[in-house]
C-alpha cells in the first residue's frame, strides 16, 4: 500500500528536447472501474501485468494498492 501525490509541472520545452532519453517501453492498460471513490487499472508491459487501485482522492493525494499479475 502506498499514497499517491498527485503533482504537476510545467517544463522548459527547449531543456527537455535537447536531454538524452532512453527508449521507451510499450504499456497497454485498460479501467475496469472508474468513480469517484475510486480506479481499478489493468496495465500490461511485454514481459508482466498489474492491477492498480486507487481511492478517493483527498487534497493532492490518495491511497494507491499496485499489485503484479502472475504469469
Amino acid at each position: 500500500m502506498g499514497k499517491e501525490i498527485e503533482r504537476k509541472f510545467l517544463i522548459d520545452q527547449q531543456k527537455w528536447n535537447n536531454l538524452s532519453k532512453p527508449e521507451g517501453k510499450l504499456f497497454r492498460q485498460g479501467y475496469l472501474l472508474t468513480d469517484k471513490d475510486k480506479t481499478i487499472r489493468v496495465r500490461a508491459t511485454a514481459t508482466k501485468g498489474f492491477l492498480t487501485i486507487k481511492g478517493q482522492t483527498i487534497g493532492a493525494t490518495r491511497m494507491e494498492y499496485e499489485y503484479e499479475i502472475p504469469g
